[in-house]
């Protein structure tokens, strides 16, 4: 209960910098989606090289779980990559050596979902296919979004450190990481519900569903 109160305080404090994040990311998957509608070549770039890192590539364990028609193990295998390797090792720990790397690679994923995953392509990716996709794209954007917004949290401490007695700017940044590592739980649940919707999605309309 306490963990669920801090997290709330935390949004309510910086809901202005939630809302932002928000702004910045979803709109950067409508810039990319543009991109696509003008430069349809780079969608079938793009989706061809995300083909080929999830038949050969570190993302290939994730295409062999949603093969198996286990949703269960599907969710599993996509909620571990996603937090471990999409939020903690891609977003969060490079954050606390380059405080704005967050919202750069906030930029590059939001981009490429923009370009690959918006826009139908007939005979590639059908919009029968792409429509309840559009949820799982939400979700899981949703989880980097607040991700992010924790990150920036951190930056907005280092840039108001100057204002602060010497003695305050340590802690102040030492409780920005904890608050980090608290809003780290939101994005878990956030990504826990998009693997299991995203596993049964993707089975379901593929047919092959157990």
């Amino acid at each position: 209960m306490k963990l669920f109160n801090d997290i709330k305080e935390i949004l309510i404090k910086d809901k202005k910098l939630l809302l932002l994040t928000n702004a910045y990311y979803f709109g950067l998957v409508i810039a990319g989606a543009i991109i696509a509608l003008i430069f349809p070549q780079a969608q079938l770039y793009m989706l061809d090289m995300a083909q080929t890192g999830l038949s050969s590539g570190p993302l290939s364990g994730v295409s062999t779980a949603y093969a198996s028609g286990n949703v269960l193990y599907a969710a599993a295998v996509t909620f571990v990559t996603n937090l471990f390797l999409g939020t903690i090792i891609e977003i969060t720990l490079p954050s606390l050596i380059i405080p704005i790397w967050a919202p750069i690679m906030g930029f590059i994923r939001a981009l490429m979902w923009g370009i690959m995953l918006i826009v139908p392509v007939p005979g590639v990716l059908p919009l029968k296919s792409l429509l309840p996709h559009y949820i799982t794209i939400l979700l899981e954007g949703e989880a980097y979004v607040v991700a992010i917004f924790a990150c920036l949290r951190q930056v907005k401490v280092l840039l108001g450190l100057g204002s602060m007695p010497k003695e305050q700017r340590l802690k102040a940044y030492l409780k920005a990481i904890v608050d980090n590592v608290k809003l780290l739980a939101m994005v878990a649940l956030i990504l826990a519900v998009a693997a299991l919707y995203e596993a049964w999605e993707v089975m379901f309309f593929a047919g092959i569903l157990k």
